[in-house]
């Protein structure tokens, strides 16, 4: 199974230029990419709180996850940034390991805070439910930027009312042929207003049949900030005879909300000793 190859694009802060009255392609993914220049702007040191819920249609395995998740600044690149998970709680249980973490990415001087922030990352996927995945919620919001569209072919859809007045579907093929074996081309949807080039919805599709995954991401407005953010993620596949032929076929589902959004905020004090006088 091809597991989110997505999620290690790293998004890219870049203008994409005024857009023009007509709807057609062109026009759409380009207020789409403008858009998302003020979606990633707006996320940037932006912390929420991630539950995640992972289990299984029939095998054993089930896990509530508690994380913070963020975008991190990519180092020498003002405008670049990578999703960032670190958790926190397993099943109603602090980890003890963890104690100020997020704190310490942002303060302490780091060789390299990239690496140390993939550090973190990698272990909090071990804490993932067995055969389960904590995925990204923002894969195709970085593959609709403008650095990576021309890496992609679109198709536009019909209009979805259901999601809103001038709401399109949009259709992304990645651009490279696809192989007998091995991963196949990034296949996605997305759901835009026509108008604002506002992301409402998401959906990554994965794999071959039967062993295909979906994951769909939601979108809207948090009341205090006042900025555009993930709201749910839904994550699912049929795990295959490769991992375990025991627990083949079996329904794997991920649940994550996304609430608490704050701004991260360190604030530095400086104290100057002042001489006694003699």
């Amino acid at each position: 199974m091809k597991l989110c190859a997505a999620c290690a694009v790293v998004f890219v802060l870049a203008s994409a230029g005024p857009g023009a009255q007509s709807p057609s392609k062109e026009v759409l993914l380009r207020r789409t990419a403008e858009y998302l220049f003020a979606f990633v702007a707006g996320l940037s040191n932006v912390v929420a709180e991630e539950e995640y819920q992972q289990s299984f249609q029939e095998g054993p395995g089930r896990r509530r996850l508690k994380s913070d998740f963020l975008l991190v600044k990519y180092p020498g690149a003002e405008t670049n940034f990578l999703p960032f998970r670190d958790v926190i709680e397993v099943n109603g249980k602090p980890l003890t390991d963890q104690q100020d973490r997020l704190l310490k990415l942002f303060v302490e001087p780091y060789k390299d805070p990239l690496a140390r922030a993939s550090e973190i990352a990698n272990a909090s996927t071990r804490h993932s439910v067995d055969r389960g995945r904590l995925a990204n919620p923002l894969a195709v919001i970085a593959l609709l930027q403008v650095h990576y569209q021309p890496k992609f072919r679109f198709t536009l859809k019909d209009l979805e009312p259901k999601l809103g007045p001038g709401v399109r579907e949009i259709e992304l093929f990645e651009n490279v042929s696809p192989k007998p074996s091995g991963p196949l081309p990034i296949h996605a949807v997305a759901w835009v207003n026509e108008t604002t080039g506002r992301v409402v919805k998401t959906e990554l599709r994965e794999g071959r049949a039967p062993n295909t995954a979906m994951l769909t991401t939601t979108f809207g407005v948090d009341p205090v900030l006042g900025i555009d953010v993930p709201l749910e993620m839904r994550d699912s596949y049929v795990t295959n005879s490769i991992r375990s032929a025991v627990t083949a076929g079996d329904q794997y589902v991920g649940i994550a909300k996304y609430t608490r959004f704050r701004r991260f905020q360190v604030h530095v004090a400086e104290t100057i000793d002042t001489p006694i006088p003699k």
